[in-house]
């Protein structure tokens, strides 16, 4: 069995992640078909077929870990799983990509909720209440879901954050 310079596989997996590159880049897979891969996730995602969804999801976010899109497509699989700590870690990645984006930031404050952790629920809430546009479409219909599920948070957990934000 041949000898691997690690050192040489180290020096080349820096390389590619300085350079911003995907797997998607690396293996010269199309856009067109990691777009086929997403019809197919996203139908298995509509009929439920949640271990399918799930699989071509986590396929998408390895080869083009950047495209937005597939990260909120796995969170929303996640969710829909019950899978509330992982949906929030793909919100999280999704939010990162597109901050102004309100719906990564209000299913992760869905799912937050779900755990019971209240705290963080809110946090998602005022992130989106501080980085979505109010005057989009999609900003005003988020920002009143919000205001909505808000108050199934309970004021509460708001004070808390603003007193942790006034102590920092």
């Amino acid at each position: 069995m041949a000898k691997i310079d690690t050192a040489k596989v180290a020096a080349a997996a820096e390389e590619f992640l300085k350079s911003n590159s995907t797997l998607k880049q690396l293996k010269g897979v199309s856009n067109a078909e990691l777009e086929a891969v997403y019809s197919l996730a996203f139908g298995y995602y509509q009929t439920g077929k949640v271990d399918e969804a799930s699989q071509l999801f986590r396929f998408l976010v390895l080869f083009d870990h950047l495209n937005a899109k597939y990260w909120f497509g796995l969170g929303a699989v996640q969710q829909l799983a019950k899978d509330f700590q992982g949906a929030t870690t793909s919100y999280g990645y999704c939010s990162f990509l597109e901050l102004e984006n309100p719906k990564p930031q209000y299913h992760a404050a869905e799912c937050f909720l779900a755990l019971g952790d209240k705290r963080n629920a809110a946090s998602c809430l005022e992130a989106l209440n501080e980085y979505c546009p109010a005057n989009t479409d999609i900003g005003r219909e988020y920002r009143a879901k919000a205001a909505e599920l808000r108050k199934r948070i309970g004021e509460e957990a708001f004070v808390e954050l603003a007193k942790e934000d006034e102590a920092k």
